[in-house]
């Protein structure tokens, strides 16, 4: 029965209206992050305070995603995507008008709930509505929106919050909302293969499990650096409560009869490869995203707007990436368009990791482009060989499953970019400090030389000295960084690679069923 339904309205205005409930969600990752010392400031709370507006949401939208299928069969699924849809857009507005922190907090918590669950819906309904053989071209425009949003978001958030408030970062949130709610309202369907069975039993203490597990990780992720890891006893506590959390909702899940996500989805050997392959790749692509502002900001000087705009080329590699998929699509194996993805995408990292401090903005575009063609590349035929063999039925579980491990994947790749900077830096410049001696006659000639210019400008031999030592002490430090920038990029680089023979032991999809 559920081969033989096709949704009533067009697939351009399906698309249209869950492509705008994907964005709008997907937007808010990353659109607050560069107004967080304003809404600081606003509120009177600390940098690290702030952070929690971040981390709220992130948790909020891992939480209830396991629950979208339990939820969908309550209510329904199309009464629930609306939920979520309106959910998101009031707590949108709250967090523009939110009087103090805390309400804030919960407002943003509240926009995670609603949130998190808008990516596997939409995912679920978008795969079902296209036959089987026209999925690639869905997969194609629904990574459009999942890939260009979070490059969007900075760029958008730096410049309303530059040119107007902070608030403004929550508002534009409103008219995607509303046009998305009355666009899921008119066009999007329940298939009659999704029965409404009502509030029936859930697996609570799997729901309890899971949310323990979820908030641990992601305060633990957000607040290592910070707090030295697990030299940290609070760090160390939040890992040990995360890991047994952890493994006791997935002993949980598949020893229950009516689990609150069906983890028996794993023995489908395409989305288990596939979901593997695509989560290492998320985690990467959000890396590096996160990566090129700090780098331009640290070390180049850029303003908020300026380094958000830098990542902007990468939407228009993705969207050539769109384009390119639309043409050969069913034409060429998408294991094939895969393999080529991550390796275009490996190779924009490696353009990265030769990059210094004597580049202009334009030296930034070409990497930046090749990155968001590869990011895209990737994702579109990973996606529709990860679901190829998911039956309609088992779709919006098996979303629900993908997007829970994918989120864990960013989270991972985003908090990766402090590690790395900040250990790789350490690294580097114990290296170049051992290059700092008198025995070095290059050092020995360089301090002499700076030290006879600061004396031409008017001081003694001995000031002249320690300014000359401190001038140098800090390019060390300019350059140990730059140095841990460019290894980071390597390091994504050859994760990258490592991925690439997971594409081949996907099986191939054949339309012809």
């Amino acid at each position: 029965m559920e081969h033989d339904w096709k949704p009533k309205a067009s697939l351009a205005l399906i698309t249209i209206a869950l492509m705008l409930a994907t964005f709008v969600d997907v937007l808010n990752t990353s659109i607050a992050n560069v107004a967080l010392k304003y809404i600081a400031g606003s509120f009177s709370v600390s940098d690290d305070e702030s952070l929690w507006i971040v981390t709220m949401f992130l948790i909020a939208c891992s939480v209830l995603l396991p629950a979208t299928d339990w939820l969908c069969s309550v209510f329904g699924r199309k009464k629930f995507f609306l939920f979520c849809i309106a959910l998101f857009g009031i707590s949108a507005t709250v967090c523009g008008f939110a009087p103090n922190f805390e309400i804030m907090l919960l407002a943003r918590f509240c926009q995670g709930l609603g949130g998190g669950c808008l990516i596997p819906l939409s995912q679920a309904i978008l795969l079902e509505s296209y036959p089987k053989s026209e999925q690639g071209k869905a997969m194609a425009i629904f990574s459009a929106g999942i890939t260009i949003a979070p490059i969007i978001g900075p760029i958008l958030g730096g410049y309303l919050t530059n040119n107007y408030s902070w608030n403004w970062v929550f508002f534009i949130s409103i008219p995607f909302c509303i046009a998305a709610f009355v666009m899921v309202a008119m066009y999007i369907e329940d298939p009659p293969y999704l029965k409404v069975v009502g509030l029936h039993k859930m697996d609570h203490i799997g729901f309890f499990l899971l949310v323990i597990w979820i908030a641990s990780f992601q305060v633990m992720i957000d607040n290592g650096q910070k707090n030295g890891w697990f030299d940290s006893a609070y760090i160390t506590k939040l890992g040990i409560t995360s890991l047994i959390a952890f493994i006791l909702f997935v002993w949980r899940e598949l020893k229950s009869r009516k689990p609150l996500l069906d983890l028996s989805i794993v023995r489908n050997w395409n989305f288990t490869m596939g979901t593997i392959a695509l989560t290492i790749g998320f985690a990467v692509a959000y890396g590096t995203i996160a990566i090129l502002p700090q780098f331009l900001q640290r070390l180049m000087g850029y303003d908020s707007f300026l380094s958000g705009l830098a990542a902007g080329p990468m939407g228009v590699g993705s969207v050539c990436a769109v384009i390119c998929a639309g043409i050969i699509a069913k034409k060429v194996d998408l294991r094939i368009q895969s393999f080529f993805g991550f390796a275009i995408f490996a190779i924009g990292c490696f353009m990265f990791s030769t990059l210094n401090l004597s580049i202009s903005f334009a030296n930034v575009v070409i990497p930046t482009m090749v990155l968001g063609f590869g990011m895209t590349t990737f994702i579109i035929p990973t996606t529709t060989l990860l679901f190829s063999n998911v039956s309609n039925l088992e779709m919006t579980n098996a979303a629900s499953v993908q997007n829970l491990i994918k989120n864990v994947g960013c989270a991972i790749g985003t908090s990766s970019v402090g590690v790395f900077v900040s250990r790789f830096s350490q690294v580097h410049q114990t290296y170049l400090v051992d290059r700092l001696t008198v025995l070095n006659n290059a050092f020995a000639e360089r301090v002499s030389a700076m030290t006879a210019d600061f004396m031409q400008h008017g001081a003694d031999i001995a000031t002249a000295g320690q300014m000359a030592q401190i001038t140098i002490y800090k390019q060390l430090i300019q350059q140990s960084t730059l140095c841990a920038f460019m290894t980071s990029y390597k390091i994504y680089a050859l994760i990258i690679l490592f991925i690439l023979p997971f594409v081949f032991i996907m099986k191939k999809i054949d339309y012809s069923k």
